[in-house]
């Protein structure tokens, strides 16, 4: 083999194992902020029901930092890992939250990577995660209601993992493992199992799991979790505590208006005073198109909490409205107007109207 023959020969070699073994690595995240004046539902004299004009980040979506990367290992085997950090850009500090120890004692401040911290190989046989990662129930919340993973906003959100939820567990899970499969004819489902990895048994192994179906313009899912240890910011369980919480959701895109529709349910076990309680809770919804960069949101949730025997808590209903207008100015950039009403049905307390403008970015 003459000398040029060899070298090209090295070349072409060089190039298939280049191609072979591609990589790519992302910084991408989001900022939102937002200016309005809050008020809550609450007595007259509560905190909550007291009007208060703010500058803050997150409503619409919780601002985060990530670093990605994916490598092809070949014959359609990938191999990556996801790194994100909540922020908090009206002050920023990190997290979702600092250390809680005067309103709900003993609540740890969030983990630095509380968004994602994890590793995953897939192919076209799914794909598997270990570590740090979204809660399967969250990403069914967030993917069926018009304001998505408003945690500020959305009365779904609001109700399931927010504000005024029971929800023992988080929006992420650390210490997990997922499997997702591809998607099969319109059908995706997933798998997620969260190790309690304590000794004395008093936080013990979660479970989860999800399964999705869409055709066309219609779409539904359904996803269950039961929970039985928790991280931070999340107080841990103790020996015997679990939670179930199941929930049912669908979605209809008509094109004038995409029409969402969920159900959910609660179920605490070894808790006793105001968290021996069950809750069951439901979102309407709709996505309006205004112009092709732009829609209104409307949305409306209601939750009824009811005490099990030996509860402590009376009867509840919380009722939460929220109506939005979000232009698009690119790809990347929007900015939105947003005004919910908060009711919890309790004697004396009063509802609380709160009118939010936000300016959301992406990178």
């Amino acid at each position: 083999m003459s000398i040029r023959n060899f070298a090209l020969s090295v070349l072409a070699l060089s190039a298939a194992a280049a191609t072979q073994a591609q990589s790519s690595y992302n910084v991408y995240g989001v900022i939102d902020l937002s200016v309005g004046s809050m008020q809550l539902s609450g007595l007259p004299t509560a905190a909550d029901n007291k009007r208060l004009t703010k500058v803050d980040g997150n409503n619409m979506t919780t601002s985060f930092l990530g670093f990605k990367g994916v490598e092809d290992l070949g014959g359609g085997l990938k191999a990556g890992f996801t790194l994100e950090a909540f922020l908090r850009p009206d002050t920023g500090a990190q997290g979702r939250s600092d250390a809680n120890t005067t309103v709900t004692p003993n609540v740890p401040a969030d983990n630095f990577w509380g968004r994602a911290a994890n590793v995953y190989l897939q192919s076209d046989l799914g794909k598997l995660t270990i570590g740090r990662q979204g809660n399967l129930l969250f990403g069914q919340v967030a993917s069926y209601n018009p304001f998505g993973g408003a945690f500020g906003l959305s009365p779904a959100v609001r109700l399931t993992f927010g504000r005024w939820s029971n929800d023992k567990g988080d929006s992420g899970w650390s210490n997990a493992i997922t499997y997702s499969s591809p998607n099969l004819a319109g059908f995706t489902g997933s798998v997620s199992y969260q190790a309690g990895e304590d000794s004395t048994l008093n936080e013990r192994n979660s479970y989860a799991l999800a399964a999705n179906y869409a055709n066309g313009p219609f779409a539904v899912g359904g996803a269950w979790q039961t929970v039985r240890s928790a991280d931070a910011p999340k107080v841990n369980l103790t020996k015997g505590q679990r939670q179930n919480f199941g929930l049912v959701s669908t979605s209809y895109d008509l094109g004038v208006a995409k029409l969402f529709g969920q159900y959910a349910e609660f179920s605490n076990s070894g808790y006793s005073g105001a968290s021996r309680i069950d809750t069951q809770l439901y979102q309407l919804g709709a996505s309006i198109p205004v112009t092709k960069m732009s829609k209104v949101m409307v949305s409306y949730g209601e939750s009824k909490e009811k005490p099990v025997q030996g509860g402590t808590t009376p009867v509840t209903k919380h009722r939460i409205t929220s109506v939005g207008y979000d232009l698009n100015l690119s790809k990347r950039t929007d900015v939105y107007a947003v005004v919910m009403v908060d009711k919890e049905q309790l004697a004396n307390f009063e509802s609380g109207t709160s009118v939010v403008f936000g300016l959301r970015h992406a990178f």
